[in-house]
């Protein structure tokens, strides 16, 4: 079987070789260079601006800004609108760099001295600069197209329940806006044949995103073709349509010329998102013997002047435990600065800071050991709809993952663990996600020459998706991975499930796998049905796929290779089709995805800068497609979050509110050096409930818990509790 192997991935040498072709690699005859000026203030109007300098620039075509730019339509609300404001539609600043001006020119060096040279004279309002100083203006959003969740969850009577709880915990938890940061910065390519649009897209989803650019612009979508083959990095950033998307074709139309837009790297954090910061308040009682009675979770996230975006840090927390009351909420404040956005887990990895540091609080407080107050409150089926989970092996990767750990050899009291000067601590904590799927489609293409062809418009963000996706369907056709190839990321294929949200896995994947079934299908009814062949006359269902081609199940020596099946029958391609429809809202089963984090740390207790030496977690996600691009996406998710931990932190101004830190030189991201040993475990069960494939997301799991975990042990070495990301040395001095 190819599924479960750990085979390298099938575009790894064209990208160690730099032969893999980026958005920014892409060419095409006469295109022209955009630069986006961003506004210098954070709140107020551009009063007047002067581009003449600018547009007697050399080499310069085109300045657009507010006072001249094309009409083209405002996009509804939709998961995938970046923000609810068009670029350029007045002279409103909500944010410092919103985009106030495109300058067009034959090179890029062109367009970076023209942009130096445009006027702007700006009427400047005091801003809201902090989520702090927003707070008390905090409300419940109103549903609309960009909440993903409902804004409170309420089951029993909370309040009353943790008033007669005999233990209680109540704690404020504070994350820090985090900023994306991909190795690629977002590039658009666009132009314009009559009414046809063509865009090269760093996209996470090249279906998706269409629709909203044929609004904007009045086309039909079927008009507009979107390509995307490689993405560096993703992380969420690329999963909505930020302005760049719009001003790209918009510059294209003016000038009538391909026009290619890539933002700097400082634009990438303000232009592309954030994980926006979270309040949190959390609020557990429970009997003396760790049984949960009540549970409370209020979150506060900023979001900006333009949209209401929910950081949906709550969210989760009505499906992790069996809590008879419980009470979530998400609440939003404006303040100025861009609207947020996706963040390798969205709301859960916050979310899961406060809750599993609760728990980790509560435990302490029992004097019982965190592992087991956790087993005694696990939740057998879904707390909220009470259906069975799909899959759910959560209670053996506790036991795994502690028994790799070492955990029974712990210490529970705080700061009794030494070596020299460093403090020793150990921590851990759970994860949960709630299991998203999307309709997907994708076709397998079985060739007369022993091959097949995936067409699906997947996009490939660095995750593994073109590699697990190829073993899916050599699994189903009896072929090596070797002679699967894959065309995607282009519209005009069969429309995948988009890469983000952990969907290709159980999604894409399932529709590749009933294309291949498909295929297979077709090959044995040519088989059975042709006198020439071996398997003619067969039973349809004791015809099997092997070694590329068909045998009988019980006797293989009675087949015959795909390639000489068809060629017999002078067919060039067979295809089979696979679509993938969810059960939505009738499924049978809840489904979601599981974890659990344990972390060793050392403190110098001399400079307390924290290092996390040791790191073990253990995944539920049932069926594990590669076991090697799976540890890969697992420790990239884990180290990806210990930033978050340590030290990510995209701090406002106080006054003005602009990010202070909006490049790589003061945003501190973890390299090799900051990373310890990192140890995965898979506890693996097919799970056909949740779908054909049997396999459930991998990539946001991974990074839901790691930051308790990590507070969890730095209490533990200490005996210092650490409610504020990230922990850095101030804090524990």
């Amino acid at each position: 079987m190819a599924i479960g192997k750990a085979i390298s991935r099938v575009e790894a040498g064209d990208k160690v070789t730099g032969a893999a072709r980026y958005t920014e690699d892409v060419r095409v005859a006469e295109t022209a260079h955009a630069v986006l000026l961003g506004s210098a203030i954070s709140a107020g109007r551009v009063r007047g601006i002067d581009t003449r300098r600018a547009e007697r620039a050399p080499g310069v075509l085109a300045v657009i800004t507010h006072l001249n730019r094309p009409d083209f339509a405002a996009v509804p609300p939709t998961p995938y609108t970046a923000e609810g404001r068009m670029p350029l539609v007045d002279d409103r600043i909500h944010y410092a760099g919103q985009y106030i001006a495109v300058v067009v020119a034959e090179t890029r060096e062109q367009a970076e001295h023209a942009a130096t040279l445009v006027v702007v004279d700006y009427h400047r309002t005091s801003p809201v600069p902090t989520l702090d100083a927003a707070l008390s203006q905090a409300y419940i959003p109103r549903e609309n197209g960009l909440a993903r969740v409902p804004s409170e969850y309420r089951r029993g009577n909370a309040e009353a329940a943790l008033a007669a709880a005999p233990v209680r915990v109540e704690e404020e938890y504070r994350t820090a806006a985090l900023s994306h940061a991909p190795i690629e910065p977002s590039s658009t390519l666009a132009y314009w044949e009559g009414d046809r649009l063509t865009i090269y897209d760093s996209t996470q989803s090249v279906h998706m995103h269409r629709p909203l650019v044929a609004i904007a612009f009045g086309v039909p979508e079927d008009r507009v073709r979107m390509y995307c083959s490689l993405v560096g990095g993703g992380f969420g950033n690329k999963s909505y349509s930020w302005p760049h998307v719009f001003l790209a074709p918009m510059a294209a139309r003016v000038v009538r010329r391909p026009v290619r837009v890539t933002i700097s790297r400082k634009q990438v954090f303000t232009g592309t998102g954030h994980m926006a910061a979270t309040v949190q308040t959390v609020r557990l009682g429970a009997d003396q013997d760790g049984r949960l009675r009540a549970l409370i979770h209020d979150s506060v996230n900023q979001t900006s002047f333009i949209d209401d975006r929910q950081e949906t840090a709550s969210a989760i927390t009505p499906y992790v435990y069996a809590v008879p009351d419980l009470y979530a909420r998400i609440r939003v404040t404006k303040v100025n600065t861009g609207t947020g956005g996706a963040m390798r887990t969205p709301g859960d990895s916050a979310g899961a800071f406060a809750l599993e540091s609760a728990l980790d609080e509560l435990a302490h407080r029992l004097g019982m050991d965190p592992l087991e107050l956790r087993r005694r409150n696990h939740a057998d089926v879904d707390p909220v709809s009470g259906r069975p989970w799909s899959g759910k092996q959560l209670l053996a990767c506790y036991d795994q993952a502690a028994e790799r750990f070492g955990w029974d050899r712990r210490n529970p009291e705080p700061g009794s663990a030494r070596d020299g000067d460093d403090l020793i601590g150990y921590g851990m904590a759970g994860g949960q996600r709630t299991e998203h799927q999307r309709p997907a489609q994708a076709t397998v293409d079985l060739t007369d020459d022993g091959t097949a062809v995936i067409r699906s418009s997947m996009v490939e963000i660095g995750g593994g998706g073109l590699t697990t996706l190829s073993q899916i369907a050599a699994d189903g056709l009896g072929l090596p991975t070797a002679a699967v190839t894959f065309q995607h990321g282009d519209s005009a294929l069969p429309a995948a499930a988009p890469t983000f949200g952990s969907m290709t896995s159980g999604s894409t994947g399932s529709a590749v796998k009933l294309a291949a079934a498909d295929a297979l299908r077709a090959a044995i009814d040519l088989a059975v049905g042709d006198r020439r062949s071996p398997l003619h006359g067969a039973d349809p269902d004791d015809v099997v796929a092997h070694e590329g081609g068909l045998r009988l199940r019980d006797r293989p020596g009675d087949g015959e290779s795909y390639r000489a099946l068809l060629r017999r029958n002078r067919i060039n391609t067979l295809r089979g089709d696979g679509d993938f429809q969810p059960e939505g809202e009738d499924a049978e089963h809840a489904m979601a995805t599981f974890g659990v984090h344990f972390t060793e740390v050392r403190i110098n207790r001399y400079l307390p800068r924290v290092r996390v030496v040791r790191h073990v977690a253990a995944f539920s996600i049932g069926r594990v497609l590669n076991a090697k691009t799976a540890r890969n996406q697992a420790q990239g998710g884990i180290i990806m979050r210990l930033g978050a931990a340590l030290m990510e932190n995209q701090r406002p101004d106080p006054v003005s509110g602009r990010f202070i830190s909006p490049a790589l030189t003061d945003y501190h991201v973890p390299v090799n050096a900051d990373i310890g040993e990192i140890d995965v475990i898979f506890v693996e069960e097919p799970d056909t409930n949740a779908n054909p494939l049997g396999a459930r997301g991998l990539g946001e799991i991974c990074a839901v818990g790691i930051c308790a975990s990590v507070a969890n042990a730095v209490h533990h070495a200490t005996g210092k509790r650490v409610r504020s990301l990230p922990i850095t040395p101030d804090k524990l001095l």
